[in-house]
């Protein structure tokens, strides 16, 4: 997929963009750990900081574009295609000091990835309970 290099300065550019932080975590056995229930403890790791052109969405439009989506207090992100794996495999989203569902936790679409033209990314968050 090609850039174009306006619209990714644009992504990069402070005035535009805001910071979005990603934890990722590690997995250990605490002292309750069961082999059979795979009850593990997770740590947060330090964030991963990133840049991205954010803003909310109004219930209105996450009805009319998303069906099913939990629509209060939603968020898009549109950022470069190369932190779709972050997005995956985070333990928690942080934006503006609120917490957002993670896609890895399998919420039922309240976190969504999809593909757009020129190399960027759309990922839709909706708070955490």
């Amino acid at each position: 997929m090609r850039k174009i290099p306006f619209l990714n300065n644009i992504l990069k550019d402070k005035e535009f963009t805001t910071k979005i932080y990603i934890y990722m975590s590690t997995k250990a056995g605490g002292d309750d750990y069961d082999p059979y229930e795979a009850n593990y403890d997770f740590t947060n790791l330090n964030p991963i900081i990133i840049k991205g052109y954010v803003r909310e969405l109004s219930p209105e439009t996450a009805f009319w574009k998303q069906y099913g989506l939990f629509q209060n207090g939603m968020k898009e992100i549109l950022c470069e295609a190369r932190y779709r794996k972050y997005f995956e495999l985070c333990n928690r989203i942080v934006i503006d000091s609120i917490d957002y569902q993670v896609f890895k936790s399998g919420t039922g679409g309240k976190t969504m990835i999809t593909e757009r033209p020129f190399n960027i990314i759309r990922v839709v968050l909706s708070r955490k309970d």
